[in-house]
């Protein structure tokens, strides 16, 4: 079986770029439906820590992630509340809610701008990244969101869809 790699996955692809602390990220354009601000959320009881609960998209409960939270990120302070945003994007069939510290644009990268994650990350902790893309002055993390969830925290989110609906 033909394994594609990174570069190939994502020749001349469009990436929604974002911020989670001082670091910069990007989730593939065609995931993402719209980009909204953040605002109130009901919480759900004992959730993972990083799933902060759901909200309602025009009469859909979506779950709603906490990046900053899944990743473990803590450098980069306190984050100024009208930045936040929240990237609504599809997870297989399923919408997810991602909340960000601030959304930076979209962003082309052409094949050639795109390196693979370095063989020397453990594979558990790289295994839901597309890869690097360069950008003139700055390096920005490719996140594969179909990996980002194992399938237990998978598996939560859609019983929290079902339940809610």
């Amino acid at each position: 079986m033909d394994q594609k790699s990174p570069k190939t996955a994502v020749q001349a692809s469009q990436w929604v770029i974002f911020k989670l602390g001082i670091e910069e990220y990007g989730v593939p354009a065609t995931q993402v439906q719209e980009i909204s601000r953040y605002s109130s959320v009901t919480h759900v009881p004992r959730m993972p820590k990083f799933i902060k609960g759901v909200f309602n998209l025009r009469g859909k409960i979506v779950p709603l992630l906490d990046l900053k939270e899944r990743f473990e990120i803590t450098a980069g302070g306190k984050v100024e509340e009208a930045n936040q945003r929240v990237i609504v994007s599809f997870l297989g069939e399923q919408l997810i809610g991602l909340i960000v510290d601030e959304v930076s644009g979209v962003v082309r990268f052409m094949s050639d701008s795109v390196d693979p994650v370095p063989s020397t990350l453990p594979r558990m902790d790289a295994e839901f990244l597309y890869g690097v893309g360069k950008m003139e002055d700055r390096l920005v993390v490719l996140i594969d969101l179909t990996k980002m969830l194992n399938d237990i925290e998978r598996k939560l989110l859609e019983s929290m869809e079902k339940a809610a609906g």
